[in-house]
């Protein structure tokens, strides 16, 4: 894959520090689940919307076999300032969990539609809660596709990303598994 654009740059910048400024609190994420899917539909994504839980949920081919790349976009409560100090960005949920889900989310549309496959890119809500209501609507979503209220059947791979490490300056990140 070629090195990412100004343009691509940009936009992903734009991405994480809307996602960012939408504070979202477990309980409170419906701001960031509205901005994140209106990012992925007018980014590109087939499908973007959210859904019964609160999810903000993107769709990208359809094929048969399916990825499925879920972080959640809720944080603790306590709002912190949006800024980059000497090149760092700061802010409610940079490295846990808003900087990996918007890296994603960009990556898979870098990546584009992959014949034979489906990646759906979901942020979840309320996994800084007890109830990991988001995560928990997603897995019991086994109903066939085509209705945006049943949207999930069971995935091939998925991926649950953490952060390890994350130079924004950089626009890198490491995962652990």
């Amino acid at each position: 894959m070629s090195d990412l654009s100004d343009k691509t740059i940009q936009a992903y910048d734009g991405l994480l520090t809307g996602l960012l400024q939408a504070y979202s609190p477990s309980h409170q994420e419906r701001p960031a689940s509205e901005y994140l899917a209106s990012w992925m539909q007018s980014a590109g994504y087939d499908r973007a919307f959210v859904d019964d839980a609160g999810n903000a949920v993107g769709i990208l081919g359809d094929g048969p076999r399916e990825i499925v790349l879920l972080g959640h976009i809720d944080t603790v409560s306590g709002k912190i300032d949006v800024q980059i100090i000497d090149g760092k960005l700061y802010g409610r949920g940079s490295v846990d969990a808003k900087g990996p889900l918007a890296t994603f989310t960009a990556a898979a549309l870098q990546a584009g539609r992959q014949p034979g496959w489906r990646i759906v890119v979901i942020g979840a809500v309320e996994e800084e809660a007890a109830t990991s209501k988001g995560a928990r609507f997603a897995y019991w979503r086994a109903e066939p596709v085509g209705s945006v209220d049943a949207w999930l059947q069971r995935p091939l791979a998925a991926g649950l990303p953490r952060i390890t490490h994350f130079e924004p300056h950089r626009r890198a990140c490491a995962y652990r598994p």
